[in-house]
Order: structure tokens, then sequence, then C-alpha cells
């Protein structure tokens, strides 16, 4: 059997008509290959899409891709690359299976299922599905083991192997990976939706290649991938060559101690050439044997999904927006862990942080474009709150299930326009949570509440998008066990863009000895847990045995996106128009934006003379420029977002105020003044790490908040940008 492994294989001539049609084709035969998956699967975890179906190339570039959990498509493409090297002897009929973290997935949870297709004797393409498993195996139900110290405690690891051989199911290695599961009917289920869901997609792959012929279909896949090259170098050509940074933590429990956090740091370094793009994250923090670390697949995932979201808007989103692109970082470090690191919370730690940092990048670059720059956002997934719990349900059984409506939080907001409000995540950009009525039919637990918390997403001149929170109690069981994991409970990792301040941070929160259901039994209702009695506890971001007994209510608040541009230049009518629809409270529309509010109605002179006691207070409190600006303002030459305007000889000025700032060659950040944040300046609902400060960017000028930075407390050692042409 030969197997093509590059486009000089494939024939390149495809009329336009043709090609459109085709290109089509092959998205319908992948939304209908996933809907099978969906459909044919029981698992709530795979019905609120945390799974990917994908066609690949002969090559295993993906192709076609669909819009449910983003982040493992690469490591499909990974795994394809796995079984062409190891095997020699692929045969029509058979399908390769893989969730070794440290091959090609992210965690073990994440099983893969690959089959490739045959014409003639050849492979002309692939197809790849995966989800995520409820449990296999492990020290802890659902196999997110937070306190393991090696791979050895977590789930089984499935090395790549045929799960089907010409046809016939290897029922050994069958038996052998569901056997180890707690939930072996629901991971068996999972599997033969995936069986049937390739089977399905095959047949129209087939049909589609009957109609057209094999190589007009291979021809118009590597079209489709040239194309989204192609133009993605042609649009990072416009963007101005340079070095773009922005760090992001991963902040977890130190020890035993109350407030013991520790952070560990994950920097991007993206240096951008003509028309590629380089991701360093080298002086990331080493590895180490506790949660959230993630492998090269889980670090390559987190880039591929950035690229896909962040230019998918405009061009074809495919392998081809992957090409112009670099990933280096070492083997050892958080987000290129190796064996034995445990890697569980590798689908949900420092891949996600490393998310962060170079979405942070990107947006620095776009923001230099005039054309560009309403493609430019500040970090969209701050952190996964892995809500997983287990214990004995109402009709006596064990279950365990993970709750999924942690992916509802808010949206970054833009240049353009406000983050949208459980706008979701952009891992999973087709997914949502779980329908209540049915996790409480499923499962002994009560939902108290799911709603939408005030000013949580970031202020700005477009604030970020408000997210949920959910409470639960125990109902018909004596006692559940939740497997609970998180970052972001101490550091504002969704950082908002010019002078947009942070969303809020994640909490979890339990209440023992509530009296909750006597409560409701009364009559009375509830509405927050101070309407609770009761010992009320914020839980660590990392509680891997967190026990919830009958009586006892458990909360958890999400992550939200960060503001884009200084609040006080919000419209004072939209912030009476959020207080209204109650996404602002009255505090923050005062505090943060600089509104009074009289009777519901902008009170004008009041608002106008709040905001000018909020710049007076900057002022004061700004540490100067250190580089004074000196500097005379040439013809303007650009942008930098909402911020600055550049000029010939490498001057900047305020885009505000139009105050002639000084040169940009020792970094922007010199010539701006600096003002430390605290609590007042900040959402109600931001922590900030004793080790990490809060700054403010401002226009020594007009005191505008060009920027807000959350940074080493003693300053950041790296530049925002470095312009070198």
């Amino acid at each position: 059997m030969t197997h093509p492994t590059s486009s000089t294989d494939i024939p390149t001539a495809v009329d336009p008509v043709t090609f459109e049609v085709i290109r089509h084709k092959l998205w319908s035969i992948n939304s209908e290959g996933a809907t099978t998956v969906e459909h044919v699967s029981g698992s709530p975890v795979v019905h609120a899409t945390d799974y990917n179906f994908g066609i690949y190339t002969a090559a295993g570039e993906m192709a076609i891709i669909g819009t449910y959990l983003l982040t493992p498509i690469y490591t499909g493409a990974m795994a394809i690359e796995v079984f062409l090297d190891r095997y020699d002897d692929i045969e029509p009929g058979d399908v390769f299976i893989i969730n070794d973290p440290y091959l090609a997935a992210m965690h073990q949870n994440d099983v893969q299922f690959c089959k490739p297709v045959f014409r003639d004797g050849e492979i002309v393409a692939w197809l790849g599905c995966m989800a995520h498993q409820v449990d296999l195996g492990g020290m802890d139900p659902g196999s997110w083991c937070t306190t393991a110290t090696d791979v050895f405690q977590e789930g089984i690891r499935i090395p790549p192997g045929r799960i089907v051989r010409r046809d016939v199911l290897n029922q050994e290695l069958w038996d052998t990976i569901v056997l180890n599961s707690r939930m072996h009917d629901t991971v068996a289920n999972d599997f033969r939706a995936f069986l049937a869901g390739l089977r399905v997609a095959e047949q129209r792959f087939h049909e589609l290649c009957d109609r057209y012929g094999a190589p007009q279909v291979e021809a118009t896949m590597e079209r489709t991938l040239d194309n989204s090259e192609a133009e993605l170098r042609a649009m990072l050509r416009e963007l101005p060559d340079g070095v773009y940074e922005h760090t992001s933590y991963l902040d977890r429990p130190g020890g035993f101690s109350d407030g013991d956090i520790e952070l560990l740091q994950v920097p991007c370094r993206m240096t951008k050439t003509d028309d590629r793009i380089a991701f360093d994250f080298s002086d990331s923090s080493p590895q180490s044997p506790a949660y959230g670390m993630t492998t090269r697949g889980g670090l390559l995932g987190a880039v591929a999904t950035l690229m896909l979201c962040t230019f998918g808007s405009d061009i074809a989103w495919n392998h081809g927006l992957m090409r112009p692109v670099e990933v280096v970082a070492p083997d050892g470090l958080c987000v290129t862990a190796i064996e034995p690191m445990p890697v569980s919370g590798g689908a949900a730690g420092a891949n996600w942080t490393a998310t962060c940092s170079a979405g942070g990048a990107i947006a620095k670059m776009l923001s230099f474009s005039e054309k560009y720059e309403n493609h430019a956002f500040g970090p969209s997934d701050g952190s996964w709150q892995l809500n997983q719990f287990g214990g004995i349900d109402q009709h006596g059984e064990p279950f365990a299930s993970m709750y999924m409506d942690s992916l509802l939080w808010g949206g970054p907001a833009f240049s353009f326009r406000d983050g949208v409000d459980t706008g979701g995540s952009m891992v999973i950009l087709g997914g949502g949570a779980g329908d209540v009525e049915q996790q409480e039919m499923r499962h002994p637990l009560l939902y108290l509440w799911r709603r939408q918390v005030p000013d949580s997403g970031g202020a700005g001149t477009f604030r970020g998008g408000n997210g949920i929170q959910f409470a639960l109690t125990p109902i018909d069981t004596a006692e559940v066990t939740g497997v609970l994991g998180t970052h972001g409970v101490a550091v504002p990792n969704r950082t908002g863009l010019f002078g947009g301040l942070p969303g809020s941070c994640a909490r979890f929160e339990r209440i023992t000895g509530s009296g909750v259901l006597d409560h409701l039994g009364s009559g009375r209702p509830v509405g927050a847990l101070t309407d609770l009695a009761g010992e009320h506890q914020v839980l660590p971001g990392v509680s891997p045995a967190a026990r919830i007994a009958h009586g006892d209510v458990f909360e958890c608040t999400v992550q939200n996106g960060g503001g884009y541009g200084d609040p006080l230049l919000r419209d004072p009518a939209r912030v009476a128009a959020d207080v209204e629809a109650r996404a602002v409270s009255l505090d923050a529309a005062a505090r943060l934006y600089g509104v009074v509010l009289t009777d519901g109605g902008v009170d004008e002179a009041a608002t106008e003379s709040r905001r000018a006691s909020i710049r007076d207070a900057r002022r004061a409190r700004m540490t100067a420029p250190q580089r004074s600006t000196g500097s005379e303002a040439g013809e303007p030459t650009g942008i930098w977002g909402a911020s600055l305007r550049t000029h010939d000889g490498g001057i900047a000025s305020c885009r505000h105020c139009s105050t002639v700032l000084g040169p940009l060659d020792e970094g922007w950040e010199a010539i701006a003044g600096r003002v430390v944040l605290g609590p007042d300046d900040l959402g109600s609902r931001v922590n900030v790490h004793a080790d990490l400060a809060a700054v403010a960017y401002v226009c020594p000028g007009c005191v505008t908040t060009l920027w807000v930075d959350t940074e080493p407390a003693d300053g950041k050692t790296w530049k925002d940008f470095v312009l070198t042409a």
C-alpha cells in the first residue's frame, strides 16, 4: 500500500464550481458524522459537545474541522502521523485508537478513533473522532486525578493500535479499556458512537468520490489547505514584523495553609517575521508532579485552537492556518510535560494558560492594523472549572458525572462591541451546558440556581461579558463527593485590552449544615448563599475530595472576559442600560465607570464631576514615565489599538488626546505613566496574588488608561512589543 505524504502526490486541477460543491459537501459529511456520534452516545459530556469530528488528508493534515471541542483536533493530526509512522500494514477496514497524552492527546480521557479511507488500494483521507470519556480508571472517579503525583495514578493509557482490524472488532482491547472504567457501559456506548459516526462519514465520502472521482476530492482538500495558508501569509505580511509578548499565570494551592497559592508562569514570546509566526514558550515554569501540567500535544492544540478562532473568521479554517506557525519549547516545562508527570489536568491547565498568553500576543500584533484591529480580543478562555461529582444516586446505584455548566462564561470585549454575556468558550464554539431538568433527573443533585452574575465581566469602553454561577445541593442521597479543579482563583488571566479591566476570577464555595432543604420545604425562597446558615467556606482551586453532604450547598462562579478601552470612556447611557438590565451594579457604575444615576437616568453633571475626580486620583497616584517626551511627532504612520498613534521616527502619541509620549524603541511602557491598582479600582470579584500587581499604564497628559496588566509586583521584565520593521 502507498500512503501519500504531501500535496505533490495529488492532482490540483479542479474547476471553481466543482471545488465549491465538493468543499461544502465535505463540511456536510463531517457534520453528519459528528451528529451521528452525538445521537448514538448517551453521555451528558458528549451532549454538551465535549467531542469533535474531523476529515484529514492522506498525510494527516486537518481538512475539515467541526466547531465542537477544538483543542484535541490538532492531536488528531498528531495521532495520524503516529499511525503512519508506526504501521506499514494499514488496510481497509482498520480503525485506530489512541489516548496517550505523551504522543497525541491532552489527557487520557480524550480517546481518539481514526479510520483511513481507501480508494483503489491507496489511502486518500482519514476520518477522526474523539470525545472526553466520563471515566477511564485511575485513583479518582472521572479520572481527573487532582492529587496524582505520576501518570500511573491516572486513567489507563492506550498506545497507538487497532480497535478494529479489517472490519473485525478487537474484542480483547475493547474489553481491556472498557473494564478499566467505573462507567463501562457509558464508555462502551461512546465507542459504539465513534464507530457509527466513522461508518456514516466513510460511506458519504465514498459516495462523493463515486460522483466526482477521488482525485477531485483529494485535490479539493489540498487546495482548501493551500488557499488558507496563502490567505494567512498574505494577511501576516500586512502586519508589522516584531516581537510581541504576554504572560499569564497558572495558580494552584501550594500547601495546606489558608491562602497559600503558588504561581507558575507561562510567558509567550511571539515573533512575527514576514509571513511566519513563532510562538516561544521556553521561559515557562518547569513541570512539577501536580495538577495542571500539559504535554506538547496540549500546547500545540492550544495554539492551533487560537489560530483557528482568531483568523478563521476571514479564512477557511483548516491545517493551512498552522503551516506558517512554529511552536518552540523544550521538553520538561509545565506546557511540555514528559513521562511520568501526571497530566489528567492537562486538558484545562497550563495549555489554557498558554492560550491566554499567545492570545494576548496576537491581539497586540493585530492592533497595529486599522484593517484588522477588530479581530483582536483578550484571553477568551481563562479556566475550565472542573465539577466532577460521584457517589450513590437516588436509585442506590453508583454514579459519576461532570457538570459542564462552567462553560457558560462571558466573552471578551472587542474594539467595537461588548463581550457576549454567557457567551461560552472559544475551545468549544458549538458547546453549552447540560439541561437542568435532565441533570436533576439523572443525578441526586438539585439546582438552586444557574444565573448570570452582575459585574463579573471586565469594565471597559466596551465591557466584558458576564458569566454564570450555579449552586447545587444533594437530594435523595446522604452525600456526594466532588472532584474540583481550576485555576484563575488568585489571578485574573482574562485580562482586558487597551485600558479595559480584567474579568472576575474563578471561585468554589461550600456551606455545610445550611438547612437549605428545610428552608425550601417551609416555602422560603433561597436567592443567595447569604440567605443560609451554616459554615461558609471558600474551597481551594484544587479540591480532590470535597464532601457535599445532605443539607450542604455547593456554588461555582466562573471567570469572565476582560473589557476593551478605559471604562471612563463608556457611553453613560449604555451604563444606565446595563444597570437597568442588572448586568452592572450601581456601585460599579459609579466606582468603575464614573457614572452617577438618579431615578435610573444619567445625572450628567454629577457624572462629569465623578469622572473628573477619578482622573484626578489617577494623576495623584501616577508614577511619571521613565522617559520624558522631549520629542516632536512627525507624520502619522498608524495606530496601536485604542491607545497609541505612531509617527515617523518611531514616535508615539496618545490616541485620545494627541499628547506626544516619546520614542517606542525601548518599549512603550517607558513613555507611559504607571498606576498600581487596588481593590477599589477593580471589579468586586477580581483577586490579585500577593506576588503580582494589577497596573494601569496611563497617558501622562489626559490620564486615560491605555493598558491594564497583571505583572510581577516588582515590575514586569518583558515588553508588550518591539517592532523590527
